[in-house]
């Protein structure tokens, strides 16, 4: 007997994740509601010694620029542009909508690589 307490959605429904980041964000200008966003589904804590990759500490690996645009874009469980689409000034054509956002959210990764701290030695003590 297999018991499951896993709840699918299809494709094309928001979750209640989704919908509570939009709803925060319907009043932020695109780039502030895009960031807003970003920062909820993906929460970036370090970047690497060479600055190609950052830490989602929300999955808990490293994702590079491509692969964080990608699930930003287009995973059914974050899609940015859905989220941000009833943002203050925000395109109405989607394809309007879905370029401006990725441009921001190629800003805010260059953002976070400059200005997020590089990961250094574990802070904690070692096991005896």
């Amino acid at each position: 007997m297999v018991d499951t307490c896993l709840v699918l959605r299809t494709a094309g429904h928001p979750s209640g994740r989704q919908r509570s980041i939009r709803w925060q964000a319907r009043r932020l200008s695109l780039r502030g509601a895009v960031r807003f966003a970003a920062d909820a589904f993906f929460r970036f804590k370090y970047r690497a010694a060479k600055p190609t990759a950052l830490w989602c500490n929300a999955e808990h690996v490293w994702l590079g620029r491509e692969t964080f645009l990608y699930w930003a874009l287009w995973d059914t469980d974050i899609d940015i542009p859905w989220v941000v689409a009833q943002a203050a000034d925000a395109p109405r054509d989607a394809d309007e909508l879905r370029a401006a956002v990725r441009e921001e959210l190629a800003a805010y990764w260059e953002q976070q690589v400059t200005s997020l701290p590089r990961t250094g030695k574990p802070r904690w003590m070692p096991l005896p």
